[in-house]
């Protein structure tokens, strides 16, 4: 099938970066992606409708389906087939060709499209909004563990990860696990990892206490080395943030292996920045939620050009909104964005394939994390020493 004249930058751009697919595979995932962006929405009907004129929508729709199924399944079977785990190191080293900047922070979370699927995303945050790099598809409602598949998830992405930068990887409450804690040390990145706040954080000898005590007031912050987990096999040594700002219920508590002095006490509010994503691959933008799709083989090849279309949309906003290009970084936004980034970067590339404007220049430049405000009360704890320790606090 011809693709239409604007689809032909995006096809040689997937030929650069995903080598390893067939001609067949990347003319298909660019058809998908240049119909999403061109339909907001990459629902089959609406991608059809939106390539209207190059086919018979019977052909079309006979197409994007082949570009979905297994190779059995195939009108015509034959042993070819899209692998998407092989597409995700191709997919997260072009985002970090576009990356102007040597810090990098992913978030880790978990959503769902009703009680069908659950999805397990590994997603880096930029500007408000996060970007899908990694995934995972299972079965909704049915019993199993999100730890062995998102073990696999990030050995897969850390190859492509250039020497010297500094990755920070957030994840909420129910992904806590000191297995993954110390998977992520053994990829030399950074856990910010938020727990329960009765959890009990070892301070010396016969000292302990629930870390959410360590903020008794709103406004404060502690910051400081301690051993968690009495139990020996899960027992670890690191930095524990337990920081309540305005406007938060309780406080929240987070480990991480960075140094006090280090790490940032708001650096983790930029994981609510994946909320905005799945609004983005949801309703506000690629309308997942609507889609028919049970086979969790099939959605994942669909996440492929959920992700692929928000990379390309995400950095043709970045020039949008940005304008030409800086060498410093744009400070952290404090509030809502009038219009996203990703809304920014569509309206970007159709005014550019209508020719009202030229081709945007692809680049992610993040902004730079926040920092404490004067206001927040920030207590830095300096530990006895180790050796003072009684054997049963020392970590192992």
């Amino acid at each position: 099938m011809r693709l239409p004249t604007p689809c032909y930058p995006l096809a040689q751009l997937l030929e650069r970066q995903f080598p390893a697919l067939r001609p067949a595979q990347r003319r298909g995932l660019a058809l998908w992606v240049y119909g999403a962006v061109l339909a907001h929405s990459a629902c089959e009907a609406a991608v059809i409708t939106a390539c209207e004129g190059l086919s018979s929508y019977a052909t079309l729709r006979q197409y994007l389906r082949e570009w979905l199924r297994d190779g059995g399944s195939k009108r015509r079977p034959c042993q070819t087939e899209l692998s998407v785990s092989a597409c995700f190191q191709p997919l997260f080293c072009w985002l970090l060709q576009l990356w102007q900047g040597r810090e990098l922070m992913l978030a880790i979370d978990v959503t769902t499209h009703q009680d069908r699927l659950t999805a397990v995303v590994v997603s880096v945050v930029y500007r408000s909004r996060a970007v899908p790099v990694a995934w995972h598809i299972l079965p909704g409602n049915r019993p199993g563990a999100f730890l062995p598949p998102l073990l696999t998830l990030l050995t897969t992405l850390a190859p492509a990860v250039p020497q010297g930068q500094r990755v920070v990887v957030l994840s909420d409450r129910g992904l806590w696990s000191p297995r993954l804690y110390r998977h992520l040390r053994q990829l030399h990145w950074h856990p910010l990892m938020r727990v329960q706040g009765d959890v009990r954080v070892y301070l010396g000898p016969r000292r302990h206490c629930a870390a959410a005590s360590l903020t008794p007031q709103m406004a404060q912050a502690w910051v400081g080395r301690a051993v968690v987990h009495k139990n020996r096999p899960h027992r670890l040594w690191l930095t524990v943030v337990v920081v309540w700002t305005p406007g938060h219920v309780e406080p929240w508590v987070l480990f991480t292996d960075l140094p006090p002095r280090v790490v940032g006490v708001l650096w983790y509010g930029l994981r609510m920045w994946i909320e905005g994503s799945f609004r983005d691959l949801k309703s506000f933008g690629w309308e997942w939620e609507r889609t028919r799709r049970q086979d969790p083989t099939r959605v994942a090849r669909h996440w492929l050009v959920l992700a692929v279309a928000s990379v390309w949309v995400l950095a043709a906003g970045t020039a949008a909104e940005d304008g030409p290009p800086a060498t410093v970084g744009p400070p952290a936004r404090t509030g809502q964005r009038p219009v996203s980034v990703f809304q920014l970067g569509r309206a970007r590339l159709l005014n550019s394939w209508l020719g009202h404007c030229p081709p945007p220049v692809l680049r992610l430049r993040p902004e730079r994390w926040p920092s404490a405000p004067p206001a927040l009360q920030i207590t830095y704890h300096t530990p006895l020493p180790r050796h003072l320790w009684a054997d049963a606090y020392l970590p192992i």
